[in-house]
């Protein structure tokens, strides 16, 4: 009987069988080690585990011999189509690209542009002063801008959650479908969707106070965006500053030809860099009126569908005792109704098969023996008056059958004791009953050829009223009797009971 156990029912020394659906492999462990060729003894239990198995897909169903086991999918059957990139190309519209928000010119600060200017000893005190100036506002414009890059970080999770708010759950419905995915991809997808809109870090619990602050994240984004205005007007303010620093600095007599040029890119530089953050403060603007907060409900669906794919594995346990000597487990993968609208078939895996070992086994085969008493047979006669006798063959061939009893060994030779019944071919002993019994070596599992020997009992005529060979008698019959008398035997034989 096939039964769905807790992992802490399972022995150590059980056998555990492990097939991976998506990848269509089998291995097997025995106390947590690898073994090639497994078997099962009788009396111990065999753990199937049916690995990396899309019941969003299917249902499975686990045939053994004559029964049968049925697994409905544990996720209900949700619809949903298109492929995963879908998410992608949506995420992309509505925050500008690969960039996200545009944010993170490249990474010279604006303050390298003015660095080690000024420094010859021939210019005068104020033209220095005017230069340090200039340094002092450059510094100031590096402080801001590490404020906007600050914000820019903040500003880029949050719209990439929001653009995942908006796909998310939709997406994971449809992955968990997708039947091109491995059920690993689909769990790694799944969290990569619904950790950024949850705000879950790593695989921390779920926040339910941070799921219902981000039923409105657009008003906070929206002071983010206002605050990052603030600082890059501040920035263009400093630009101003530094304009009119670079202006009383041209107008220096004493200021050399390269320091001219060193100001002039360090300025040019930085109202490119001002500009940009212009723009971008733009574009997030724009972005924001393409992005719409979720309400508390979806959410919390949400919520739901990141707690059941943290904890979903992906596979079932089935735990059996087989009692035959072979045992086939076949599996097969039913679609749901919702992935068969989707045009998924079903899949028939390759079969599992098991030997099993131990146990009291009882078995019958046919064949011949050949038997040699203890006291040879010997058939009399009177001549001249005296009793002659005459020895018989050395050894009987007689057609026997036998009941054999043994322990089936996980190899392909067993050793057990044999009863059998014979009757004799041919010759004076022609059906005359013979009784077998001694060991049985008995080679092969299914077909098998057993050969056994023992003691034999059979009936054997011999002189009656006392007489011995060699005595005076005149009569024409001789007395005889036939007795029980023991030997032994070896005979041959094959199953007709069993596989």
């Amino acid at each position: 009987m096939l039964m769905l156990l807790n992992t802490a029912w399972l022995y150590a020394q059980d056998l555990h069988i492990f097939y991976d659906v998506f990848e269509d492999t089998v291995y097997y462990q025995i106390d947590g080690k690898a073994v090639a060729q497994p078997a099962v003894k009788k009396g111990q239990q065999v753990i199937l585990h049916v690995l990396n198995y899309n019941d969003y897909i299917y249902d499975l169903e686990l045939e053994t011999e004559a029964e049968d086991f049925n697994v409905p999918a544990s996720g209900s059957p949700l619809f949903g189509g298109g492929s995963s990139g879908s998410a992608l190309a949506q995420f992309r519209s509505l925050t500008g690209g690969m960039g996200g928000t545009g944010f993170g010119l490249d990474s010279t600060r604006i303050v390298d542009q003015g660095s080690g200017m000024v420094d010859q000893a021939n210019v005068s005190t104020a033209t220095k002063a005017m230069a340090r100036r200039f340094a002092s506002h450059l510094q100031a414009m590096e402080d801001i801008e590490s404020e906007i890059q600050e914000l820019n970080g903040y500003l880029n999770k949050e719209l990439q959650s929001q653009a995942f708010q908006q796909i998310a759950l939709d997406e994971v419905r449809q992955l968990r479908q997708h039947p091109g995915l491995s059920p690993k991809k689909i769990k790694a997808l799944s969290m990569d969707y619904l950790k950024p809109v949850l705000g879950v870090r790593r695989d921390e619990p779920l926040n339910i106070g941070e799921v219902v602050r981000r039923t409105d994240q657009s008003s906070a984004i929206q002071k983010t965006v206002e605050d990052y205005e603030q600082e890059v007007g501040q920035l263009q303010m400093e630009l101003e500053k530094l304009e009119a620093s670079r202006s009383v600095l041209f107008e220096a007599p004493d200021l050399p030809d390269t320091d001219r040029l060193a100001l002039a890119v360090a300025y040019e530089s930085a109202a490119l860099r001002v500009a940009g953050y212009e723009e971008k403060a733009q574009s997030v603007r724009e972005q924001l009126t393409g992005l719409e907060s979720l309400q508390l409900r979806e959410l919390t669906e949400l919520g739901y569908l990141y707690e059941e794919m943290q904890e979903h594995r992906f596979e079932q346990k089935f735990v059996y005792s087989p009692d035959a000597d072979l045992t086939t487990f076949r599996i097969r993968l039913n679609p749901v109704d919702s992935a068969l609208q989707q045009g998924v078939r079903p899949k028939q895996l390759n079969p599992i098969k098991l030997n099993t070992y131990g146990g009291l086994k009882v078995n019958a085969s046919v064949g011949v023996s050949f038997v040699r008493f203890f006291d040879r047979p010997q058939s009399y006669s009177v001549r001249d008056s005296f009793i002659v006798a005459d020895d018989q063959d050395a050894f009987l061939p007689i057609i026997s059958s036998f009941f054999h009893f043994y322990p089936q060994s996980r190899r392909q030779v067993s050793v057990g004791g044999a009863f059998g019944l014979g009757i004799g071919i041919g010759g004076d002993n022609a059906g005359l009953q013979t009784y077998f019994f001694g060991p049985s070596l008995i080679l092969g599992q299914g077909q098998r050829v057993v050969f056994t020997t023992g003691l034999t009992g059979g009936k054997v005529e011999r002189l009656a009223q006392g007489y011995q060979p060699g005595d005076v008698y005149d009569a024409t019959i001789l007395p005889t009797k036939s007795i029980y008398e023991l030997g032994f035997f070896l005979g041959i034989s094959f199953n007709i009971m069993g596989n």
